[in-house]
C-alpha cells in the first residue's frame, strides 16, 4: 500500500477527496458548495486527510480531533455516498467491458466477477449498517448535548452502545486484498491486459480509500462518540 501512496501526486488525492462532495448534503440539509478550488467544509480537516492519505504511519490523530464531531461524520457519511454512487459502479463498469473484451478467452473472469460481486453485496451492507444504527445514533447524541439535561437523558437509547456496535462490526478492506491476489496468479510473467490494469487500478484506490476510511472512523470518529456517550451519561 505504500507503493501506491507514492504513486498518488497531491493533485490527485485533493480531487479523490474533495470529489465525494458534489451533491452532498450536510446533517441540516444544506449543500456542500463548491468555492472556486475549494468546497464547503473546513480547509485545515482537509489537509489533515490529505497528510492521512500520504502517510498514516504516523498520523497525528489528535489533530483531527480538534474538529467537532459533526464535520468528521459529515466526511464520513459523503465517502458512503461516494462510494456507492461512484466508485462501486466504475469498477462494475469495468468488469462489464472485461467481459466484453475477454469473457469467451479468460477463465479467471468468472472467479473475479463472483468475487467482486460477493464484496460489494458485503460492504453495502456494511454501510447500510452504519448508516441504519451507528451515524444517527451519534446525530442523536449531537443534537442531545445541546439539549437540556432531560433532553440527554431521554436521547440515549438503552439497548445501543457504540462499543457494542463496533466489537460486532467487522472490517470489510481486507477482503479486497484477494482481488489483487487472483490477477497476480492469473498473469504470471505475461504481459497484464490494459482492461486489467484499469481494473486492479480502480480495486487498488478503493482499497486504499476504504483503509483511509477506516482510520477516521476507529481512530477519530469512534473515541469522540464514546467519549460524547460517556458525558451524556
Amino acid at each position: 500500500m505504500s507503493e501506491l501512496n507514492d504513486f498518488i501526486d497531491t493533485s490527485k488525492v485533493y480531487q479523490i477527496v474533495t470529489e465525494r462532495f458534489e451533491a452532498m448534503s450536510d446533517s441540516n440539509g444544506k449543500p456542500f458548495q463548491k468555492m472556486g478550488n475549494s468546497i464547503g467544509m473546513n480547509p485545515e480537516l482537509i489537509e489533515l486527510i490529505l497528510d492521512l492519505y500520504n502517510n498514516d504511519e504516523d498520523f497525528p490523530f489528535e489533530k483531527m480531533q480538534k474538529f467537532s464531531i459533526e464535520e468528521i461524520l459529515n466526511y464520513l457519511q459523503a465517502t458512503h455516498r461516494y462510494y456507492l454512487t461512484k466508485k462501486l459502479p466504475e469498477i462494475e463498469q469495468s468488469l462489464v467491458h472485461i467481459f466484453i473484451k475477454y469473457g469467451q478467452s479468460h477463465q479467471l473472469l468468472a472467479s473475479l466477477a463472483y468475487f467482486f460481486n460477493d464484496y460489494k453485496t458485503n460492504l453495502i451492507e456494511h454501510i447500510r449498517l452504519e448508516e441504519r444504527d451507528l451515524f444517527p445514533y451519534i446525530r442523536t447524541l449531537i443534537e442531545a448535548s445541546k439539549e437540556s439535561a432531560e433532553a440527554k437523558k431521554t436521547a440515549l437509547n438503552p439497548d445501543f452502545s457504540i462499543k457494542k456496535f463496533i466489537e460486532a462490526h467487522t472490517p470489510i478492506e481486507d477482503e479486497l486484498e484477494e482481488v489483487s491476489k487472483l490477477i497476480s496468479r492469473y498473469s504470471g510473467n505475461d504481459p497484464m491486459p490494459l482492461p486489467y490494469k484499469i481494473f486492479l487500478n480502480q480495486v487498488s484506490f478503493l482499497e486504499l480509500e476504504l483503509r483511509k476510511h477506516a482510520i477516521i472512523e476507529d481512530y477519530v470518529l469512534v473515541p469522540m462518540a464514546i467519549e460524547l456517550e460517556k458525558r451524556l451519561n
